[in-house]
């Protein structure tokens, strides 16, 4: 099969969507098919894909905003793909959901990302609006894909709520994740990690004020972000500069370090499809604390292969449990065992079944 991928965001930039295409791009590669890949510039010349002109998006400068050309419908002449899925709904997805009406190519859309979530980069003129406006577009541009494919059983209640009536198949977006093995012994000052976009509604700030209620442990947060700058003054504020570390973007050697040195990761986000970071986490024997919200919930058990709170009030407590080796331990090994469930090969297995029946009944 030849396949498209329209994409919002990818290299350079670093984020889970940039990982899962190229972790489906690989392993679809692998099995004989051709993957193209269409997405915003700037970003380095690479065999098989194609830029788009764009903009930058103010209000988030980390996502582009797609420009189309005449370019896109004679490149789409000569790949002539079997199908086009479609990663993010914004202007990309637009674009190769058009190109899939002239063509009538069939589409698929994965929904990585809450855009109801994401409200506040857009509006000013209050949440609660601006909230039910993102509703109503998921609802519009996910019933003009053939097919929705939603990473868990949460978020396809969600969509079916926001009114999407075409059929959603719940495939989780799966890892390519290694187990690794790590010390056991805990650092005498314990290590909390966090992984992921620096933005709001990641509640980094949450991890921060927690860490300013417990007498021992330091936080390293990687990655950048929207929301970088007022971290930092808040770590400032409570004068914490020599307990927090801002790493910036890492390597994968430097994550993999991270991960093996610290004593826990910790998120206090609401706002996950699936939370990829958690089984990330796992595969190197990392044990984790995070919001029993939707995306967290449908990988963690409470207490079996992590920990789950409601409360912010409740980390501390907590932190306490992870540092007791012998639930410690518990966790690491179910954990190990949640990420083979999530396997890659397994992901890939339901996605490329997916595009032959699309291809087949179009």
């Amino acid at each position: 099969m030849k396949i498209a991928f329209f994409t919002e965001t990818y290299h350079p930039q670093v984020n889970g969507v940039v990982t899962v295409i190229d972790a489906y791009k690989k392993e679809l590669e692998a099995r004989g098919h051709k993957v193209y890949i269409f997405a915003p510039k700037p970003g380095k010349k690479e065999k098989d894909v194609f830029r788009f002109k764009s903009t930058k998006f103010k209000p988030y400068p980390e996502y582009m905003i797609s420009l189309p050309g005449r370019g896109i419908v004679k490149r789409m002449r000569e790949i002539r793909p079997d199908v086009i899925h479609l990663h993010g709904p914004f202007t990309s997805a637009m674009i190769g959901l058009t190109v899939g009406k002239i063509f009538n190519i069939p589409t698929v859309i994965t929904y990585h990302t809450h855009i109801t979530e994401y409200t506040q980069y857009l509006s000013k003129y209050g949440k609660n609006i601006t909230k039910k406006i993102a509703a109503k577009y998921v609802k519009w541009f996910h019933n003009r894909a053939d097919i929705v494919i939603s990473p868990s059983k949460s978020i396809e209640k969600e969509l079916r709520i926001y009114g999407v009536k075409k059929p959603i198949r719940v495939i989780s977006t799966g890892v390519d994740f290694k187990i690794k093995n790590r010390k056991q012994n805990i650092n005498k000052i314990p290590i909390i990690l966090h992984v992921g976009r620096l933005c709001k509604e990641k509640e980094v700030d949450v991890i921060i004020k927690v860490l300013k209620k417990i007498e021992k442990g330091n936080l390293i947060i990687t990655s950048k972000g929207p929301d970088e700058e007022r971290l930092k003054s808040i770590v400032k504020k409570l004068e914490l500069t020599k307990r927090v570390k801002f790493t910036g973007y890492i390597s994968d050697k430097h994550r993999d370090i991270l991960y093996k040195k610290a004593d826990m990761f910790i998120s206090a986000s609401s706002s996950e499809t699936q939370g990829l970071v958690v089984l990330e986490a796992m595969s190197y024997g990392c044990p984790v604390i995070v919001r029993n919200a939707r995306g967290f919930n449908d990988i963690v058990k409470n207490n079996v292969n992590g920990i789950l709170f409601n409360k912010d009030a409740e980390i501390p407590s907590k932190i306490d449990m992870v540092l007791n080796s012998k639930f410690r331990k518990k966790i690491i090994k179910n954990g190990y065992e949640t990420v083979k469930e999530y396997s890659m090969e397994n992901t890939i297995d339901k996605i490329e079944n997916l595009y032959k029946k699309l291809i087949e009944n179009n």
